[in-house]
């Protein structure tokens, strides 16, 4: 006699209709989340007539990889990257999903080991980039089969799903912020310029579209970054603080008649600051500095950096939420009628690293 087979949430979802996460969430009674009655004396009928038993021991969790979202980052030592992370998993424990952090250092042959492993042996609930994929035609593939979200910059490229904010509106922001206490000068730095990752230079381009807007000239920005082979060699646990830090130093000794540094993220900006302080500069009074993203690190008092916010939590619950939609439709065997494309509006959060341009 063959071994009864073990009745699982995924079976309970095609009993009655609805979606694995839901049945998952009504039988493990996940806090603020809502069903309507109707729904949840379904699931719970559908699991008595199928039979499920729930495991009862910690250590044997229910979930399978197919309630796991696998979230694709660069590295963690960037604060703009953890909270995104957190905000994905927050909201991936309210549909009953779990997460698994991909660090591929922005090395494309990791990244490809996970894309091989994802597509031939793993079956998960979606994946969530959280910056350009080097394998983008591979990953459009890949979208038609599993859901899959990109975070960052806006890429017409992209067929799948996206959440981003466009990175020339900020830098603009950032570059009228300048222009309106004086600066007729200022310096970008930023960590290398390379095509797949758009939105260093897009921001250039933003920066030095304010400037010409607003009459000033076509040379008002300078941009300086590393090399690539400069970069590499950096740890990998300040890439970006080294970036910015390391380049102003050089500017410094160098001599710049810029009167403010723009960072290409709040990072590389912490990095300028502490250049600017090693060297004996004070900020704003000699030089005005100004980053990107607003990570929490950015409004502690003796940093105090004006900065853009762009929603960056919010941006990972939308990832999650689009994900679990489109699995319940797929368990729904309904067909996919559109593909997301959602932008979030900055605004600049002005502190103390900024101030009247000097004389």
């Amino acid at each position: 006699m063959g071994k009864k087979k073990k009745v699982t949430t995924k079976d309970i979802a095609e009993y009655a209709n609805v979606s694995q996460s839901a049945v998952s969430m009504i039988l493990n009674q996940k806090p603020n989340v809502s069903f309507s009655e109707e729904t949840r004396q379904r699931v719970f009928m559908a699991a008595e007539e199928l039979g499920y038993h729930k495991k009862k021991t910690a250590s044997t969790p229910e979930h399978s990889l197919s309630e796991v979202i696998v979230i694709m980052c660069p590295f963690l030592s960037n604060h703009y990257y953890t909270i995104l992370i957190h905000s994905i998993t927050e909201r991936a424990h309210d549909y009953g999903y779990l997460t698994f952090v991909a660090p591929t250092l922005r090395n494309p042959s990791t990244e490809q080991y996970y894309l091989d492993m994802l597509r031939r042996d793993v079956e998960v609930a979606g994946i969530v980039y959280l910056y350009p994929t080097s394998f983008l035609s591979e990953v459009n593939q890949m979208s038609k089969l599993l859901p899959i979200v990109n975070i960052g910059d806006k890429n017409d490229e992209i067929i799948f799903d996206s959440i981003h904010v466009s990175s020339t509106k900020p830098a603009y922001l950032v570059a009228e912020h300048l222009i309106s206490l004086g600066h007729k000068k200022i310096t970008y730095i930023s960590t290398p310029i390379s095509s797949v990752e758009r939105s260093r230079s897009k921001r250039y381009e933003g920066l030095c579209r304010a400037f010409e807007d607003h009459g000033l000239g076509e040379n008002c920005v300078t941009l300086r970054s590393l090399s690539s082979g400069e970069y590499n060699l950096l740890s990998p646990n300040l890439l970006e603080y080294s970036s910015g830090f390391n380049l102003t130093k050089q500017i410094l000794m160098e001599g710049t008649d810029s009167t403010a540094f723009v960072g290409y993220n709040d990072m590389v900006a912490i990095g300028i600051l502490d250049a600017l302080y090693e060297m004996k500069y004070r900020v704003p009074a000699d030089f005005s500095v100004c980053g990107f993203d607003n990570v929490p690190m950015a409004s502690m008092n003796r940093i105090s950096l004006t900065t853009v916010e762009h929603s960056i939590e919010a941006k990972g619950r939308e990832a999650v939420d689009i994900i679990a939609r489109l699995r319940d439709s797929k368990t729904k065997n309904q067909p996919r009628g559109f593909v997301t494309n959602l932008e979030f509006e900055p605004f600049i959060i002005k502190r103390k690293s900024t101030g009247r341009a000097r004389n």
